[in-house]
């Protein structure tokens, strides 16, 4: 029997808990109502707000930029060559320290450059014994070139020799042949007995001389041709000697330019012994004083050119359509000179766009002569703001850039319709500083809501109070 009752007692408790808590949301959910009821009721009650009337001004878009004052041109002064530094002064009198104002070409410093002169000294030395070798080799090609000439003379006159020998040697021929057909025929009459002894002796001798001017004839011939073979032979050698004459020739020609070269090398070396200023400028700064060893990796000093400056501004390339080289004006401002206003113009857009940032480089260049002490308004280094004049708008619908309340989408607006207001969503143009342009929604004179637009709904009441009916006009 006790187990029965137990679980009917603890489900009506449970009932019971369960019947209370919806009794009690009941309650809850009632006043919560009220309270919406309550409020609904405030809200159609009376508003007490601030007027104005739609008015038309000139508005202009500017951006603004930040960027850093840099010289024209920068340049470290570094000798080519290493040495000590003699001297470091304009003209040799004037020292050279920050702030000193330099010309282009001026004489500003020097290093020692006795080395430099004995290397100069050496190559002109070499210079002129090259030369000499030159013209010598010059020399031997005219002394073979003569020789050539006297050999090949030679040779004509040996082919002359061996035309005469020749000559001699078909007439000793005739003879000897005439002598010995007279000696066969004297041969023919003795073994006759038809001549007598004494006439075959003679025609023997005769013959037998023939013979022998002939032998002597042929071999005036043979010594003819071999002179002939010398004198070719001399011919050749002459030839030879030329060419090697020429390649000497080439070969000193070749030492001499080598030589030009080093001397050339040993002027410029010389010359850079003493610097010169590359520019109208100013030093910056001093690094180094006389008596130090310097190279070509060091700085003496550094000059700068600041009578005309430049600053450098990063703009998104969604605006750069919209700048202009040359025409877009623009206002520049500096802490080191926060009374300052410096009116410019973009002077040059660059033509790359950083791929990281997606900007372009747009340069402005500002007029910076010293005044009367030598002092530069604008130095290197100075922080600059430019606000830049994208578009300027003359005679538009024009209010106050807090007044209308963003709902999504909308920009709302309260017009004035008698004691009641419409939200108005207007469409809104350029911004800047306390203007913002109305390019649809509002009509000029307008009457809205300037102050206590945020505890409006669309057809609220509304009780103007004191100095409403104010022009939104910035020029009335």
């Amino acid at each position: 029997m006790k187990k029965i009752i137990i679980p009917v007692l603890t489900t009506f408790a449970v009932v019971l808990l369960l019947g209370g808590s919806i009794y009690g949301m009941i309650i809850v959910q009632k006043k919560h109502n009220e309270a919406q009821k309550s409020k609904a009721g405030r809200r159609d009650t009376v508003v007490s707000v601030q007027t104005g009337r739609v008015g038309r001004d000139r508005i202009d878009e500017i951006l603004t930029f930040n960027g850093d004052i840099e010289a024209m041109q920068s340049v470290d002064i570094k000798p080519k060559i290493a040495g000590r530094l003699n001297s470091l002064a304009i003209a040799g009198e004037r020292l050279v320290s920050e702030g000193t104002r330099v010309k282009k070409g001026q004489l500003i410093a020097t290093l020692d450059d006795r080395e430099w002169a004995a290397q100069l000294a050496n190559a002109r030395a070499a210079l002129a014994a090259a030369k000499a070798s030159l013209t010598a080799s010059r020399a031997d090609v005219l002394n073979s070139q003569a020789g050539l000439l006297n050999a090949k003379a030679n040779t004509d006159q040996q082919r002359a020799a061996l035309l005469s020998a020749s000559a001699a040697v078909a007439s000793a021929r005739a003879a000897r042949t005439d002598k010995e057909r007279e000696q066969a025929r004297q041969k023919n009459l003795l073994d006759q007995q038809a001549t007598t002894q004494q006439n075959y002796d003679q025609a023997q001798t005769a013959a037998d001389q023939a013979r022998a001017e002939f032998d002597k004839a042929e071999a005036a011939e043979k010594a003819a041709e071999a002179q002939i073979r010398s004198a070719e032979a001399a011919i050749q050698q002459a030839e030879a000697a030329i060419e090697r004459s020429k390649a000497s020739v080439q070969q000193a020609e070749a030492a001499l330019q080598q030589i030009e070269a080093k001397l050339h090398e040993a002027e410029i070396n010389l010359s850079e012994t003493k610097l010169y200023a590359p520019m109208d400028g100013v030093v910056s700064k001093k690094y180094v004083d006389p008596g130090a060893m310097v190279s070509s990796t060091t700085a003496i000093i550094t000059i700068m050119a600041i009578d005309e400056v430049k600053v450098i501004l990063s703009v998104p390339v969604n605006h750069l359509p919209r700048v202009t080289a040359g025409k877009t004006k623009a206002r520049l401002r500096t802490v080191s000179l926060p009374s300052s206003i410096i009116d410019c113009t973009i002077s040059k857009i660059y033509p790359a766009i950083d791929l990281t940032t997606r900007t372009a480089q747009v340069e402005i260049v500002l007029d910076n002569a010293p005044d009367e002490s030598g002092n530069y308004r604008l130095k290197p280094g100075m922080y600059a703001t430019v606000d830049m004049l994208i578009e300027s708008r003359e005679n538009v619908l024009a209010i106050d850039p807090s007044l209308p309340i963003r709902n999504l989408e909308k920009r709302i607006v309260y017009v004035v319709e008698g004691d009641k207001v419409r939200a108005v969503d207007t469409k809104l143009g350029i911004h800047f500083a306390n203007k913002v342009e109305v390019r649809s929604g509002l009509q000029e004179g307008d009457e809205i809501v300037v102050v206590g637009q945020h505890r409006l709904t669309d057809g609220a009441s509304i009780r103007r109070l004191e100095g409403n009916n104010l022009s939104l006009d910035s020029d009335k």
